[in-house]
């Protein structure tokens, strides 16, 4: 199998080299890459040395020419976040995933987690955070954490959702955000969906009710560490039951959103039909020497 390594040289400076390596030239590089590649050679492998931004391209590229079960991937991370691999790489180096991707619409898909109302717009605010001299990914996540807290709050979602057994979900009422979960982390330090798998056909849906400032900030702080939705508690600790909903999706369609995040990347966007596709992408952790067959 031939390997290549993709660099984005914002994030993975120094870090690969050789003439199996491609330097990204910039936003949407690394996906038209990634997509003539595969349409030579289908069965080629790709070292992605970024963050999740740059993963993402590189799996949208794949998808893009119709390799997803062909080629594969592997993330060497080096971006402000690195979600991703924080779910990823509990596995054994080298194991081969069939991992499912999030598709909101034509074209786009998500690898990890798509955010949106707050989780969404602190993304945002801290892009432009990370513009600033001396100040970290996590630092900036933080900071826009801070910053959209004390901005508007709540937005009134509507959505339907098809469950993993099949029944049909309604909502439609002030909320403050929806995270749809392939993975279990989110800016790079929020264990925000720790029961999440990425090879079991299904996503997992986290919806927060419009609440008091007071009592968001109660939640925040197990919302990071992981301890608000987990298998101790069956999923919502009960505490926060009347403001929390979890569950496991097959697909859903959610207005009443300005944008939303895929991997980090936000889009603008007010209506949003979220699907799953199942075990759409190979996937190799941490290394590529001998790829296995999938599992």
């Amino acid at each position: 199998m031939r390997e290549i390594t993709i660099l984005n040289p914002t994030a993975g400076k120094g870090r690969a080299e050789g003439a199996d390596c491609y330097v990204t030239k910039g936003a949407g590089d690394c996906r038209r890459f990634v997509r003539e590649e595969c349409e030579k050679d289908p069965f080629v492998h790709f070292n992605v040395v970024g963050g999740d931004g740059t993963l993402n391209e590189a799996v949208s590229g794949i998808m893009d020419a119709g390799a997803g079960k062909t080629a594969s991937v592997t993330a060497i991370p080096c971006g402000s976040g690195n979600d991703t691999v924080k779910t990823t790489d509990t596995y054994e180096k080298g194991t081969g995933l069939a991992v499912d991707l999030i598709k909101a619409g034509e074209g786009i898909w998500s690898i990890n987690m798509i955010n949106i109302g707050f989780d969404c717009n602190v993304v945002e605010r801290a892009s432009r955070y990370k513009r600033i001299k001396g100040v970290s990914g996590n630092f900036s996540y933080i900071l826009g954490v801070l910053r959209e807290f004390f901005s508007k709050f709540g937005v009134p979602f509507r959505i339907t959702a098809e469950l993993e057994d099949g029944s049909a979900f309604e909502y439609e009422e002030d909320s403050l955000l929806c995270a749809i979960a392939n993975g279990q982390w989110c800016g790079g330090s929020f264990h925000n969906s720790p029961m999440s798998d990425m090879t079991d056909g299904t996503v997992e849906m986290i919806l927060v009710r419009k609440m008091s400032r007071l009592n968001f900030i109660k939640m925040i702080g197990k919302y990071k560490k992981g301890t608000l939705i987990c298998e101790e508690h069956g999923g919502v600790d009960p505490k926060y039951r009347d403001w929390v909903i979890f569950r496991r999706i097959k697909k859903m369609t959610i207005s009443g959103c300005r944008q939303i995040c895929t991997d980090g990347e936000v889009l603008p966007c007010e209506r949003a039909e979220i699907g799953v596709a199942p075990g759409a992408i190979r996937y190799i952790v941490g290394g590529a020497e001998n790829v296995p067959e999938t599992v």
